[in-house]
């Protein structure tokens, strides 16, 4: 129930903050970080209308979100680092022990691991995914032939930055650079890239 009361929270807030910025190739947009280690952090940019809301009261209300979702597991999988608020934007960045904490809190999907690990655990590999260098296209054999290769599976439309250059993408998947792509925010279902 709990966790069913911070997905709310977080999606309302989403609202509150009215869209993140489309800027190109710099940090002025929410970027999702993923370490090799599992650790995952979130850089969150949004507008700010200060005739709405104050920064001390969006400060508390993400301090009483993370404090409970910890609370709630008797643990302190998510730290919140940072919130302020410059040029009409605030700045939140929420550190994460791991996918699962950030699922649970965000309410959006992640997976990382192995092409294995991601069958094992319900993703069917059916999808069609493009070569970052080569363009070329593969399939499900083809992907459950790199099994032991690293996967990362999301569903919030985000900035991500991987541990390891990005070797194959899904079309909802636009490449900044080598270790940096971006969820096109028009797009549906599921993203994929595969790490080199």
């Amino acid at each position: 129930m709990k966790r069913r009361i911070l997905t709310i929270f977080i999606s309302a807030l989403s609202l509150i903050l009215a869209g993140c910025s489309q800027g190109e190739d710099n940090y002025d947009e929410t970027t999702l970080t993923v370490e090799k280690n599992g650790k995952v952090s979130q850089h969150i940019v949004e507008s700010f209308d200060r005739d709405y809301y104050s920064i001390d009261e969006l400060k508390g209300e993400y301090n009483d979100a993370v404090r409970s979702y910890n609370d709630s597991i008797g643990g302190e999988e998510i730290k919140l680092k940072n919130v302020e608020l410059k040029d009409s934007r605030v700045y939140v960045d929420i550190a994460f022990t791991g996918p699962s904490d950030y699922e649970s809190f965000v309410g959006e999907k992640l997976f990382v691991g192995t092409v294995n690990d991601a069958y094992d655990n319900g993703y069917s590999m059916d999808v069609t995914l493009k070569g970052v260098q080569e363009g070329d296209k593969i399939g499900k054999v083809r992907i459950m032939g790199m099994s032991d290769k690293d996967i990362i599976i999301l569903s919030e439309h985000v900035r991500i930055k991987t541990f390891k250059d990005i070797a194959y993408v899904s079309a909802n998947v636009d490449v900044v650079d080598d270790n940096q792509a971006r969820v096109l925010s028009e797009s549906d279902g599921l993203a994929y890239l595969i790490l080199k």
